[in-house]
């Protein structure tokens, strides 16, 4: 386990904040923030590259504090640090103490599981991005670490290499008992490689917690808008025979839970939004409209962005292209849609 305790760090524009993080064994933990939110200062505390103003750091119940970089277990990788005067193998295989027919095998095995063999003669100025990316994470795992740090690793990268090393990272991790702490502004990365992760803003930990607890419920309207949610809405709830009913006089939402009654912010992501035939019967929802297409576009190889309009009130939904192309949805259109989950966002 790393602990975090009473972390403190002046930047330039804030302090680096940090009370009492603890990451497990074994964990994918992902910080996750905006450019110039401090994730990178945290990463190289973390790896000694950097020195806190207060605070300390304990792995595993030792206190790794003042510790040098090369005793503590932890291991950052970044493929822009490679040594430019070494060959791929002679990276690789920089850093290992083993004897010299041990030290083959393991850059060879590391090698097969990254798929670099046939890099090793090369220098690191004739590899592509994504290739020095897999030579610095087999520097990483031939020195068999506790914890490896990756800051930014898929930045950059062209969509099927950032595809294809997202893929490998899962597949490494997933095959070690390692500890991999991931530095990230990438939502989408972070959903798919994360076990826990904490987003931060200005230098202090937003929300904490898995995938699934910040997405059902986001502490704040930074953190709903930052995870995907696109329809924000400010109304009030009221409650009717056990039921919560948000309204803003333009629409009423059924929450289908307990909620505090008064002024609310609640948040619809477009993904919660399902346009439907006309025959309403199939849908046991009680939240159910009819509107008109404002506007459809493509957000993605395989769906459409949508804007309904209610009442006077535009809605963005999600669908995906066969569905959109079947219906034969266009703008101007006549649909029903209904609103399959709303959240409740709690401001600070």
């Amino acid at each position: 386990m790393l602990e975090i305790k009473n972390l403190k760090k002046k930047l330039d524009n804030f302090t680096l904040k940090i009370d009492n993080l603890k990451i497990e064994n074994n964990d994918y933990f992902v910080f996750l923030g905006l450019s110039g939110s401090g994730k990178t200062t945290l990463l190289e505390i973390i790896a000694g590259f950097r020195k806190a103003d207060e605070g300390k750091l304990i792995l595993n119940g030792e206190d790794i504090t003042k510790k040098p970089i090369n005793k503590r277990k932890i291991v950052m990788c970044n493929g822009r640090y490679l040594f430019p005067h070494l060959t791929v193998k002679e990276n690789i295989g920089f850093g290992i103490k083993k004897r010299n027919s041990e030290k083959i095998e393991k850059i060879k095995n590391t090698c097969k599981l990254l798929k670099i063999e046939h890099l090793l003669n090369r220098y690191p100025k004739n590899l592509s991005m994504g290739e020095q990316q897999r030579v610095a994470l087999a520097m990483a795992l031939v020195l068999e670490p506790e914890i490896i740090l990756l800051d930014e690793p898929l930045n950059s990268l062209d969509r099927l290499i950032h595809e294809r090393l997202l893929y490998e990272l899962r597949e490494i991790y997933n095959n070690s008992n390692i500890t991999f702490i991931h530095v990230t502004h990438d939502f989408n990365e972070a959903i798919a490689l994360a076990k826990h992760m904490a987003i931060i803003r200005n230098g202090k930990i937003e929300q904490m917690g898995t995938i699934d607890e910040i997405l059902k419920k986001p502490k704040n309207k930074f953190i709903a808008e930052f995870t995907g949610v696109r329809n924000l809405l400010n109304g009030s709830i009221r409650e009717e025979n056990g039921k919560y009913i948000f309204s803003n006089g333009k629409i009423d939402i059924h929450m289908g839970y307990e909620c505090q009654c008064g002024r609310a912010l609640i948040g619809i992501r477009p993904e919660d939004i399902m346009i439907i035939s006309h025959c309403k019967c199939h849908y046991r929802n009680e939240n159910i409209y009819s509107g008109k297409i404002v506007e459809i576009f493509p957000s993605s190889l395989c769906t459409y962005r949508v804007i309904l309009n209610v009442n006077g009130l535009n809605l963005n939904c999600e669908v995906v292209k066969c569905k959109a192309d079947k219906m034969q949805l266009k703008k101007d259109s006549d649909i029903n849609f209904c609103i399959t989950t709303a959240i409740p966002i709690k401001e600070l």
